[in-house]
C-alpha cells in the first residue's frame, strides 16, 4: 500500500481554495491542477508500505497526536517548487504559530524511527503540477495569477492527523482514509 500521513483543512476551507484555484487556471496553461477533494497537507510521505505495517504506523501516530493540542492556521502565501526556473509544484503556504512545525518535526521523528525515509517537512498545500516544462509566456501567466493571491487567507482548525492510502490510477491518484488520530485527545 501507498501510504502517507496529512492533515485535512476542511470542506470550507478546501472550497475556498478550490475558487483559488479555478481563478488561476482561467489564465495559465501547462499545469494539471489538484482536484478540491485532494487538498491536504502532506505531513509524512510513507512510500509503499506492507499491511501488516499499519497498525505499528497507526499506534506511532496516535502517540504523536496525543502529545499535541488543536490549533488554527492559515492557509497563505504562494510559490512554486523546486524554483522559478524548473517548476514542478505550485503550492500555497501554511502559517501558524509553530504548532504546525512542531508536529511535523515530531511525525517526521518517529516515521524516522519506523524506518521511513524522511525529507525535512516544508507546510504548503499542492494545488498543481506542471505537465512538463513550462515556457516563458506561460511562467509569466502563472506568476501573474498567483500575485493576485498572495495575500489571500484560509483559515482553518487543525484537529486531527489522517492515515491515508494513495491508489495510483491513469485519471490521478485516489486517496482513503485508513486512520483518524485527533489531537490531544479531542
Amino acid at each position: 500500500m501507498r501510504l502517507f500521513l496529512a492533515i485535512d483543512p476542511g470542506d470550507p476551507c478546501r472550497r475556498r481554495v478550490a475558487g483559488t484555484v479555478d481563478s488561476v487556471r482561467a489564465t495559465t496553461s501547462g499545469i494539471r491542477w489538484v482536484g478540491e477533494s485532494h487538498f491536504h497537507f502532506t505531513m509524512a510521505f510513507l512510500g509503499e508500505v506492507d499491511e501488516s505495517r499499519v497498525a505499528e504506523i497507526s499506534v506511532a501516530t496516535e502517540a504523536v497526536a496525543l502529545r499535541h493540542s488543536p490549533f488554527p492556521a492559515v492557509i497563505t502565501g504562494v510559490g512554486v517548487f523546486p524554483d522559478w526556473r524548473r517548476i514542478r509544484v505550485v503550492w500555497l503556504g501554511l502559517r501558524d504559530e509553530g504548532a504546525l512545525i512542531r508536529l511535523g518535526g515530531d511525525i517526521g521523528e518517529t516515521c524516522a524511527t519506523l524506518g521511513f525515509p524522511q525529507r525535512p517537512f516544508r507546510a504548503h498545500l499542492t494545488i498543481g503540477r506542471t505537465t512538463g516544462p513550462l515556457s516563458a509566456e506561460q511562467k509569466v501567466s502563472l506568476s501573474k495569477a498567483l500575485a493576485l493571491h498572495k495575500h489571500d487567507t484560509y483559515p482553518f482548525d487543525v484537529s486531527r492527523v489522517l492515515l491515508m492510502r494513495s491508489v495510483l490510477r491513469p485519471a490521478g491518484s485516489e486517496y482513503s482514509v485508513l486512520a483518524s488520530f485527533p489531537l490531544g485527545g479531542s
